[in-house]
């Protein structure tokens, strides 16, 4: 069986999409240029690094963005290649336009795509050879990462609240039907967060939902315990330090963890030689286009 792969994605270098970005903005964080910048191009690399480590088992690629934008280096002609703009796939258009990922992720059971999928967002890359059951054994339970040791707290499915980001940020394997059922069970919030253009801190947080769901709700999982997800994972925060940027990124290149998440966190003002050290670290890790680049 082969796994369809669900990225998100938004070119917040694009200045006709930041004309719409002011236009809908009410507060400084909703223009927070970490959620919107493209500076390391992350989703080449994360689509690189699906057919060097897991391109036997991959199908198709849907890629989700705001109309009518495109990655310029994408070849939208390959056959395994979908781009779906929000109003293709959003059940009430009317939301449009969403600037937020926690709007735009329980909409994602409504594609057309292979049931189970996997989701990806663009910083997520892989980093060493996986098969399925690195998401979803063998006997069909679904791996549940983004707990510390199984815990089923309801009062985390929002957006504020602990984070546990370095067992959280990473792929998703998706039931659709254990999916639905998640927004079915917290249909109040699912719908007052649709309505919101940017993310707010009472936000449905649907990846925190569904792992509860899957916990608390089904027998077909089986929760990873940090232990576990630490040697898995490799959550690493982009930060303006140089030396310690350094350190970091030849530690993941050392393990080579089966997954690795590069979270921005340089602010307004990126260290361009930080910019530089991690382009080399992509450029190094993953040298080969994908099928899915322009020739």
């Amino acid at each position: 069986m082969k796994v369809d792969v669900v990225y998100t994605w938004v070119d917040g270098g694009n200045p006709d999409y930041w004309r719409v970005v002011r236009q809908y903005a009410t507060a400084p964080k909703d223009m927070n240029p970490e959620r919107f910048r493209d500076e390391y191009q992350m989703l080449r690399y994360s689509m690189r690094a699906l057919h060097q480590f897991a391109g036997d088992w991959i199908g198709k690629i849907y890629l989700l963005t705001a109309r009518p934008q495109c990655p310029p280096w994408l070849n939208r002609d390959h056959p395994d290649l979908i781009i779906k703009h929000h109003d293709e796939f959003f059940r009430d258009p009317s939301v449009l336009p969403t600037f937020s990922c926690l709007n735009i992720e329980p909409e994602m059971h409504n594609l057309p795509c292979s049931d189970p999928f996997l989701y990806f967002n663009d910083d997520y890359l892989l980093g060493a050879p996986v098969t399925p059951e690195l998401f979803c054994d063998k006997h069909g339970n679904i791996r549940v990462f983004g707990t510390l040791i199984g815990e089923r707290f309801r009062w985390r499915i929002r957006q504020g609240g602990i984070s546990l980001g370095f067992t959280e940020h990473t792929p998703i394997w998706i039931d659709k039907t254990a999916y639905e059922a998640t927004n079915r069970m917290f249909a109040d919030l699912y719908e007052k967060t649709l309505r919101c253009r940017f993310r707010q801190d009472w936000n449905y947080r649907i990846e925190r939902a569904y792992r509860y769901y899957l916990l608390a709700h089904t027998k077909k999982r089986k929760a990873v315990p940090f232990w576990t997800a630490l040697r898995e994972v490799a959550f690493h925060k982009i930060t303006n330090d140089e030396q310690k940027q350094q350190r970091q990124l030849a530690r993941i290149e050392r393990r080579r963890p089966p997954m690795i998440c590069l979270n921005d966190d340089q602010g307004d003002h990126p260290n361009p030689r930080v910019i530089e050290l991690v382009q080399n670290f992509l450029d190094r890790y993953y040298p080969n286009p994908s099928p899915w680049e322009k020739p």
